[in-house]
């Protein structure tokens, strides 16, 4: 936590800022501060907008008006912490997405399973199946396409994606460790500038 002491010295020296006075130049400053948010590979995954993003540093950038490098610098690391604290909401709502899409899918194709009715030759080998419900199996086995396809969305990919580098079980509780891990880091970058 900042002394009191030091964020009247900060106030002070922030009422010394020798930033642009111009229209053009405060406009040129605003622009060549987007570059370092424009290095976006090191923050954005495939898929995610490269807009929103930009969008959000603008936002950040008129908020907080970074004067000199190293408070560019420090609203980058904000920004960067910021933008991976939203995509954990998002891979939170994707596991989610995910193993509902395929809990439907799976009760569809037992339900669709239930309106089966086999006659087997010997054990292991199908020589018929008996549709007992023709409506019923339909619709069950287009509710399993739609959970399947649902599970195509972008947001359960990666909800997906990351379960499955969590090794499914510990998914949940490697997202709390991520969050855990990257407010401090939003805290203490906050706390510098």
């Amino acid at each position: 936590m900042t002394s009191e002491k030091k964020a009247q010295a900060n106030r002070r020296n922030a009422l010394k800022s020798t930033g642009p006075k111009t229209q053009e130049g405060k406009s040129a400053v605003r622009l060549n501060a987007l570059r370092h948010v424009l290095r976006s590979e090191e923050i954005l995954l495939r898929g995610e907008d490269e807009e929103a993003l930009r969008e959000l540093g603008e936002r950040l950038r008129n908020e907080l008006q970074p004067a000199g490098e190293l408070e560019n610098l420090l609203l980058d690391r904000i920004i960067a912490a910021y933008w991976r604290l939203l995509r954990l909401g998002r891979v939170e709502t994707g596991i989610f997405a995910w193993e509902r899409s395929e809990e439907l899918a799976e009760r569809a194709e037992r339900e669709a399973q239930g309106y089966e009715s086999d006659e087997a030759e010997d054990l292991g080998r199908v020589l018929n199946i008996t549709i007992t419900d023709e409506k019923g199996h339909k619709e069950a086995l287009s509710t399993t396409r739609r959970m399947r396809s649902e599970q195509e969305d972008e947001t359960a990919t990666l909800g997906r994606t990351f379960a499955r580098d969590a090794h499914r079980a510990n998914a949940f509780t490697k997202l709390s460790r991520y969050e855990t891990a990257i407010e401090p880091q939003l805290y203490r970058v906050c706390c510098t500038s």
